[in-house]
């Protein structure tokens, strides 16, 4: 399985490099690596859902708290304005650049991947609820701040979201890094306790997770901004 994904993100970063590279306006780029991360995932783990369960479950679980994740990006550009989506020739929702919505799962995704390695290399792992360990969260805070984090230092110079008025190291806004050090772990942990339930249920979960980053993110701007 490792080979296989290892391989395939290969692939992924390649054509994703020349799709950057593309004269399309930034939000057409983006949104090019949305579809082509969807249908080479979506169909590697579909195919091999039988095989290896736990991929094709992951891959649609982060799609799915991806298209809620446009909602904590509503909030901070249009309530907190402190989030920009620039025009990059894309329809919007509200505030949000569409893309986003799939955008996302792209992360969550290789989130889930980090945990599924560390905690087994080969064997199956159908990951039960009972299964939560510290170690696993922590696999899954610590690779979503580091994820999180690089794509806030760097993302802007492809013309992508940017933040403003608040407290940043570089292009890095500060009270966002411990609400995406969360995320991972709400991630992780929805993911765990939804897995083998109804597909509707991992849908509310979901919507959980990003309504708990949502509260994170109000919380955190508050604290670092508002009373620090």
């Amino acid at each position: 399985m490792i080979r296989g994904i290892l391989i395939l993100l290969i692939l992924f970063s390649a054509l994703s490099a020349g799709i950057m590279l593309s004269p399309m306006p930034v939000g057409w780029r983006f949104l090019g690596c949305v579809l082509l991360f969807g249908l080479l995932f979506g169909l590697y783990t579909f195919r091999n859902r039988h095989r290896w369960p736990e991929l094709w479950s992951m891959w649609y679980f982060s799609t799915f708290v991806s298209v809620f994740q446009v909602l904590p990006d509503w909030f901070l550009s249009r309530v907190l304005d402190v989030l920009v989506f620039p025009e990059d020739g894309l329809i919007k929702i509200g505030s949000v650049s569409a893309y986003m919505a799939g955008l996302w799962a792209i992360p969550f995704f290789v989130i889930l991947l980090s945990v599924r390695f560390s905690a087994s290399s080969n064997a199956r792992l159908d990951w039960p609820g009972g299964s939560i360990t510290l170690p696993s969260l922590a696999v899954a805070s610590i690779a979503a701040l580091v994820i999180f984090g690089a794509s806030e230092a760097t993302l802007w110079i492809l013309g992508s979201w940017y933040a403003q008025n608040v407290s940043m190291i570089g292009h890095v806004a500060l009270y966002v890094l411990f609400p995406e050090f969360l995320l991972g772990c709400y991630l992780y942990l929805a993911y765990v306790w939804s897995r083998q339930k109804r597909v509707w249920i991992q849908i509310l979960y979901a919507a959980h997770v990003s309504l708990l980053y949502t509260g994170a993110l109000a919380l955190s701007y508050l604290f670092f901004e508002k009373v620090a």
